[in-house]
């Protein structure tokens, strides 16, 4: 039976996107929060504790696009969860979980924020 390693959040960032060259190669590297909510006993929603997503983006186009991004920026992607070996203050050994986004979709909160036509094209065509 086949697996499959894939995640897909929306949330806010909690910083601009940050643009790192490493090795020739770009990536960019987002700080994303989540928060669950929930219906309590009198129907009222309410909000769980934000969880923070750390998340790289490595392909071009989204690259490009990814590092435009800014703090508050709400955000839609799907990618897959990476995990990293280090030691921690203690000297224990630890792992950190990293989301390897292949998409990343500006959540436009306005009808300003909306690209027109002739924007979306420029961009693609950069």
């Amino acid at each position: 039976m086949p697996s499959n390693n894939r995640v897909e959040l929306t949330g806010f960032l909690g910083q601009d996107a940050k643009l790192i060259e490493k090795n020739g190669k770009k990536f960019v590297a987002l700080n994303v929060a989540t928060t669950d909510s929930y219906k309590d006993d009198s129907g009222q929603w309410q909000d769980k504790e934000s969880v923070w997503h750390d998340v790289l983006v490595f392909r071009p186009f989204a690259v490009q696009f990814a590092e435009k991004l800014k703090k508050g920026d709400k955000v839609e992607l799907i990618g897959s969860l990476s995990y990293k070996p280090f030691k921690d203050e203690n000297g224990n050994n630890r792992l950190q979980a990293t989301i390897v986004a292949s998409f990343v979709q500006h959540q436009y909160n306005k009808k300003s924020d909306e690209l027109t036509v002739e924007e979306a094209k420029n961009l693609i065509n950069k």
